[in-house]
């Protein structure tokens, strides 16, 4: 059964009682995400070993359905700015976590957790809320917020600008030359200041997450999705045929290694799921992901680390 109903925005959307809710979808997303890192993080494990192609594929699934899910939390929350500030504060948070851990358990196992989606999703929300309030603005005129807006997004790229230079910094001042200080340098500064070289999946995933909040619709963001595979994969033939995957590193911020990858093209298998979103929310649990995807992560790599050094 269908219905509709108005968001927060005033828009018409139309539910469904079947197909999947957004905390449905979520907890999906989350167990693809789970087998994901345990192919990438245990995967010296003889029995990790074996099936680590096949839990790495159905982790390329968790990735675009979590975005999914973020441009629809965009969409519906009640206060955008806020919004886009718990990502910047949930992401901040647990980038000190992860730089805590790493100094307590990385050389011992040898080894640092890397990378925060957190991060990436925060990049996200900020463009989307930005660029839309500039696009309001400008209808009406309003050419103060319209000059806050690109100021706004001026100041978002300076940690990118600024994140190499001040990654040098931190390892010349690294005056022991130990790899734990190093690390710690380099984690604070992530942690405070993400810069696309640092964001989990870089930029590409920015890109599309901004594409799909503008489309509007489920069936456009679906679209937008479908096609954004396409140019990606027909990118990778290209980079195959004509051998230009090291020319596309280059200033992409890890868009040509991401999503150039033909493994990580397997996220187009998402989409049915993305289909069969029916427009509800169902269970909160809002902070339960931004708990849970810092700690099992440690879990993951405590256990294995463990099992490895017996």
């Amino acid at each position: 059964m269908e219905y509709t109903i108005e968001n927060s925005n005033g828009e018409t959307v139309l539910k469904n009682s079947k197909g999947l809710s957004a905390f449905q979808l979520k907890v999906i997303a989350l167990i693809f995400m789970t087998l994901d890192h345990i192919g990438a993080i245990a995967f010296e494990v003889p029995f990790v070993m074996q099936y680590r192609s096949y839990l790495r594929t159905i982790g390329r699934l968790a990735m675009p359905i979590f975005l999914f899910l973020l441009v629809q939390s965009i969409r519906h929350t009640r206060s955008k700015k806020r919004f886009v500030l718990r990502l910047y504060l949930a992401g901040m948070g647990i980038g000190l976590f992860v730089t805590a851990m790493n100094q307590l358990f990385g050389e011992r196992f040898n080894y640092f957790t890397p990378g925060n989606i957190i991060f990436s999703f925060f990049y996200v929300a900020l463009y989307a809320v930005l660029i839309e309030t500039m696009i309001k603005a400008g209808r009406e005129k309003n050419w103060w917020t319209v000059g806050i807006c690109v100021l706004g997004l001026a100041i978002s790229l300076i940690p990118t600008v600024v994140y190499l230079p001040l990654l040098e910094m931190t390892y010349a001042l690294n005056l022991d030359g130990s790899s734990r200080v190093g690390f710690l340098l380099s984690g604070l500064l992530e942690s405070i200041l993400p810069s696309f070289s640092s964001v989990d999946y870089g930029i590409g995933v920015i890109i599309l997450g901004v594409a799909m909040y503008f489309a509007g619709t489920k069936k456009r963001q679906c679209v937008v999705f479908a096609v954004f595979c396409a140019v990606c994969y027909a990118g990778a033939l290209a980079t195959q045929v004509w051998g230009l995957y090291d020319l596309m590193q280059i200033q992409t911020y890890g868009f040509a290694m991401t999503f150039l990858d033909r493994s990580q093209l397997k996220m187009f298998w998402a989409l049915p799921f993305m289909v069969l979103y029916n427009g509800q929310r169902g269970h909160s649990g809002k902070w339960f992901f931004y708990i849970y995807y810092p700690l099992h992560r440690e879990l993951i790599f405590l256990l294995a680390g463990t099992f490895l050094s017996n």
